[in-house]
């Protein structure tokens, strides 16, 4: 992790993170129907989406409060966040690009293209230096798992940090486990090199959405073959509604976050588990759905 102090009046400790596009990303800039743009607001909401997925707090009010410290808000604590995202330059896409890969009619919206390459600056002032290690450990957290922008939970807006280089499934694995490791999480999940290689070892008791489960499926010549998978098994696998659904005014977000990295110079998807201490994520027909959306993809289960 590069790290240096901004020459400016007030010491401002930096780390600079290369990050790539793997698939595309559909998010919404200043005319979302004329083109889309990296914006960090989006990429700060998964952020803290991600850090709430390995806060094991059953109380509401308590998770706010600790949320509200880590990143700032004005509900509970009224305060400003101790750290701070930047980017030096605009980064935008035209192109329009269809996020319903596996259906035969094409649904285009702008996007940005796989290959941008966007710098985010993580930055905390001088006095919150120690706690800028714990941000840039969530922050890679999240690179492990995550996308960003419209249908990320199904690959699209897939980023690769440049200092992510993993030669083999295992690697990525270790990676993810020593992650979890620096930030004293490991102990709550059982790990494995290949297949589901996190496992949450108790039942959820949070009513907000925590990390179950990852897996790795398997490895493809191109993102795109990855995501027309994801469409695929969204499409196939979802009998019973339970990977997610939108009628009308209700609304199911999928619990299956679904991603892409490269490794060792194929695309690999990554699926992560989230649940919560609801009572479906026990039903056989969740169950059902899971293990055909999984196989699809890849996963041996």
């Amino acid at each position: 992790m590069e790290r240096y102090e901004s020459a400016t009046a007030t010491a401002v400790v930096e780390s600079p993170y290369q990050l790539v596009l793997l698939t595309p990303a559909a998010i919404h800039g200043a005319e979302p129907r004329a083109q889309a743009e990296f914006r960090l607001p989006s990429l700060r909401g998964v952020w803290r989406y991600f850090w709430r997925t390995l806060q094991d707090q059953p109380n509401v009010n308590d998770l706010l409060r600790e949320e509200e410290i880590m990143f700032g808000g004005t509900r509970v604590m009224k305060q400003q966040s101790p750290v701070h995202l930047s980017m030096s330059e605009t980064v935008q896409g035209a192109k329009k690009e269809n996020i319903l890969p596996h259906k035969s009619s094409s649904f285009t919206v702008p996007a940005l293209s796989a290959g941008k390459e966007v710098t985010v600056t993580i930055s905390v002032r001088k006095r919150h230096e120690s706690k800028l290690e714990m941000y840039e450990w969530y922050f890679q957290y999240m690179l492990h798992l995550a996308g960003i922008g419209q249908r990320s939970r199904r690959g699209f807006g897939a980023v690769q940090w440049t200092g992510h280089e993993w030669n083999t499934v295992e690697e990525y694995a270790d990676s993810l486990h020593a992650v979890l490791s620096r930030l004293g999480v490991a102990s709550a999940f059982s790990f494995a090199s290949r297949g589901c290689i996190v496992s949450r070892a108790a039942a959820v008791k949070t009513p907000h959405p925590i990390l179950s489960a990852v897996w790795v499926g398997e490895g493809k010549d191109s993102a795109s073959e990855v995501l027309k998978g994801f469409g695929k098994a969204s499409h196939e696998a979802n009998r019973y509604g339970t990977l997610g659904f939108v009628q009308g005014k209700n609304k199911l977000a999928s619990p299956l976050w679904c991603t892409v990295r490269k490794i060792g110079g194929r695309y690999y998807p990554i699926i992560s588990e989230v649940r919560t201490n609801e009572q479906r994520y026990n039903e056989p027909r969740y169950e059902q759905d899971r293990k055909r959306f999984l196989e699809i993809v890849g996963v041996r289960v």
